[in-house]
C-alpha cells in the first residue's frame, strides 16, 4: 500500500510539473505561449537557416542562424561527414551572441522566454541578455578556436643503407 502512494504521488507530481511547463508554438507568424501571443518571427520553418524574432511593433530584436562547417567534427556513426552544425543567436543593438548545438529553435525560444529576455513592452532587457550570455555564451567558436585535433605528421629520415638490407629479429 505504501509503494502505491509512493508511485501515485510521483505521477501527480510529474503530471504537475509538465502542466506548469510554458507550451511554446509557433503558427503564421506569431510565437504563441500557452495560446497567447507573446512575439513574431520571419523564416523559422524546417527548411530555412535563418530566423529572426520581431516585437509586436515589427523592430527586429533576435537573429538566428545555423552555421554548417564541413569536416570539422570528427567523424562517428552519426555524422557520417564530420559536419559541425550550430545555432548562432545574436541579440540585435547589444552586441552579444550566444551558440547552441543541437537546439531545436522552440528550445532556444522557451528558454528566451524563461529568461525574460524580452520586457513587457518588447524591448531586450540589456542585463537579462547580459546574465544568459554569460550563462550559455559561445562554446562552439571557443572550442573551434582552440581546437587541439590537428593532424600531425612525423617523419622519418634514415639514411639508406648501402647493399642488401635484410633485417632479422626486429
Amino acid at each position: 500500500m505504501v509503494k502505491l502512494k509512493s508511485v501515485l504521488t510521483i505521477l501527480i507530481v510529474c503530471a504537475s510539473l509538465s502542466a506548469m511547463a510554458q507550451k511554446i508554438k509557433l503558427k503564421k507568424g506569431e510565437i504563441l505561449v500557452d495560446d497567447a501571443v507573446w512575439m513574431k518571427y520571419t523564416d523559422c520553418g524546417a527548411f530555412d537557416s535563418t530566423c529572426s524574432i520581431l516585437n509586436p511593433q515589427g523592430d527586429e530584436l533576435i537573429f538566428m542562424k545555423i552555421i554548417k562547417i564541413p569536416g570539422a567534427e570528427p567523424i562517428t556513426k552519426y555524422n557520417k561527414e564530420g559536419d559541425l552544425v550550430y545555432k548562432e543567436v545574436k541579440f540585435l543593438g547589444l552586441n552579444a551572441m550566444v551558440e547552441f548545438e543541437n537546439t531545436t529553435d522552440k528550445k532556444i525560444l522557451e528558454m528566451i522566454y524563461n529568461a525574460k529576455l524580452i520586457d513587457e513592452s518588447g524591448q531586450l532587457d540589456e542585463d537579462k541578455v547580459q546574465r544568459f550570455v554569460e550563462k550559455h555564451g559561445t562554446a562552439v567558436s571557443d572550442r573551434r578556436g582552440n581546437s587541439t585535433t590537428t593532424n600531425t605528421i612525423i617523419i622519418k629520415e634514415e639514411p639508406r643503407r648501402s647493399g642488401v638490407n635484410i633485417n632479422l629479429g626486429r
